[in-house]
């Protein structure tokens, strides 16, 4: 299971993990009991793997606060209260990024990050950081890759001489146009 797979949902409590696109919205499993529902198309779903966290010069991606909480917490749930006071909650974000923006992450973001944590903890996720494949190649794979792409053969139409022509009407179908009633009143 990776961060990218797993969202939260506005409006409803607890994380959910992606499952499957239905006709309407799509389809979540919630990680507390299991439970599968749909979720509408308007609706607002923000996958944990897209989440940033703001620091004094950068952001930082939520999955590696996450995994720094993993790690300062050796892999234990935080021992924080639903009721946390601002001063339990500044001291947990300043114990797992210290570089946070304290203006502009509030308390209850921090409490979220907390609230989230704990039920990745729950789910048994160990690992939070997501490797991508584009972050691990050099500037020049990247343009090697560029020309490949491009390369792909273009769709061209079929010549005027293969298409088909229209369909000509028949006359056996103008009798059968009229209505019922139509033909009750002759």
């Amino acid at each position: 299971m990776e961060l990218k797979e797993i969202l939260a949902i506005s409006g409803a409590p607890g994380l959910y993990k992606y499952v499957a696109q239905g006709k309407g919205g799509i389809i979540v499993e919630s990680l507390a009991d299991g439970r599968r529902t749909m979720v509408g198309g308007t609706t607002k779903v923000s996958a944990l793997g897209d989440i940033a966290v703001f620091t004094r010069t950068s952001e930082v991606a939520l999955g590696e606060v996450l995994q720094s909480a993993y790690d300062k917490h050796e892999g234990k749930p935080a021992a924080l209260p639903s009721k946390a006071s601002p001063d339990e909650l500044q001291a947990f974000m300043s114990s797992v990024l210290p570089d946070y923006d304290t203006e502009r992450v509030h308390n209850s973001d921090i409490r979220k990050i907390v609230q989230w944590y704990n039920a990745l903890i729950g789910a048994g996720m160990t690992t939070f950081r997501t490797t991508d494949e584009n972050e691990t190649e050099t500037p020049a794979e990247e343009a090697a890759e560029a020309p490949k792409k491009k390369a792909a053969p273009r769709k061209t139409t079929a010549p005027a001489a293969t298409q088909r022509a229209p369909k000509a009407e028949s006359r056996s179908k103008a009798p059968a146009a009229r209505s019922t009633t139509a033909r009750k009143a002759q």
